[in-house]
């Protein structure tokens, strides 16, 4: 009996161990642009991930500048592509993690989109 409850013990202390959290480095967040029909409307951004040291990532592109939801603003893709269809000035963010999701690093850039001349 002593020597099963050595070997639980044993057990809960390897386990809680292997709890404690990863010594992650903390990700580096950037990403470049572009886009066609020369940032007029209607127009199609692909965005080029920058980031280092990090696992998974979250956007957001401005578009209704609120970070309500993923699905209707966002993309947790690596190198998303957004289309934007009215002009103005965009504040697209990416934040970036690390695969515990304890250690994230954001960057923010405006993106300006301009109406097309007719």
């Amino acid at each position: 009996m002593i020597k099963r409850n050595i070997a639980f013990a044993t057990l809960l202390l390897l386990l809680a161990a292997g709890a404690c959290s990863k010594n992650e480095p903390v990700p580096a967040a950037g990403f470049a642009y572009s886009g066609d029909n020369g940032f007029k409307i209607p127009c199609t951004v692909h965005f080029a991930n920058q980031s280092t040291l990090a696992y998974s990532f979250e956007w957001w592109f401005g578009a209704d500048n609120s970070r309500a939801t993923i699905d209707t603003a966002g993309s947790r893709l690596k190198d998303p592509v957004f289309h934007y269809t009215r002009p103005g000035k965009y504040s697209v963010t990416l934040r970036c993690y690390t695969e515990s999701r304890r250690e994230w690093a954001e960057v923010t850039r405006i993106i300006s989109i301009a109406d097309t001349v007719r």
